[in-house]
């Protein structure tokens, strides 16, 4: 009878352990398909960006810093998702944050520049390759919340008592929830 009870104690141990294994592992690859996701929205982002620079800088004088600041901002964004294929861990955020937040700024600025000046606001292509741009940009911030979520669910799984053990065993780390 002992070895009954000792055996059932151990089966049921061995099943939370291997549940909350595949409760953390399915997390992580939430987490990893969001990252992933946003990502593939920031890269088209880069690329509208650069579609509309290459327009937008007929219309603005030589040498303009703003188109110059948007071109090193948009490889700044470019060497951080190279830097970053998986999700970054917790604390390692502020180079994507940093380059998006100068990138965000000075888009904001050209699209107001566009939208306030006429021979800017007429220019059909123009007016085009800004709008492709609202929209990634767009996708790029629904992109951000859903991998928000998912890395806030992850790591409050990793919080829990038990999650803590198994994380310790397996490697298992809290990821950056994003700035």
């Amino acid at each position: 009878m002992e070895y009954l009870v000792a055996f059932s104690l151990l089966v049921a141990v061995g099943a939370w352990v291997v549940s909350s294994y595949l409760r953390l592992i399915h997390l992580y690859e939430q987490v990893q398909g969001s990252w992933r996701q946003w990502t593939h929205a920031t890269q088209r982002r880069n690329e509208c960006l650069r579609d509309f620079l290459s327009e937008y800088a007929a219309y603005v004088p030589p040498g303009d810093e703003l188109t110059a600041d948007m071109r090193r901002w948009e490889l700044d964004s470019g060497r951080s998702l190279k830097a970053f294929p998986l999700a970054p861990l917790a604390g390692n955020f502020n180079s994507i944050t940093t380059a998006e937040r100068h990138l965000r700024r000075a888009v904001s600025y050209s699209v107001h520049t566009l939208e306030t000046t006429s021979h800017l606001s007429e220019n059909e292509r123009l007016v085009s390759l800004c709008s492709a741009m609202s929209v990634s940009l767009y996708q790029q911030d629904e992109q951000m919340l859903l991998y928000k979520r998912s890395a806030a669910a992850y790591n409050t799984a990793l919080d829990s008592p038990g999650a803590r053990i198994i994380a310790g065993v397996f490697g298992f780390a809290p990821v950056a929830v994003g700035g």
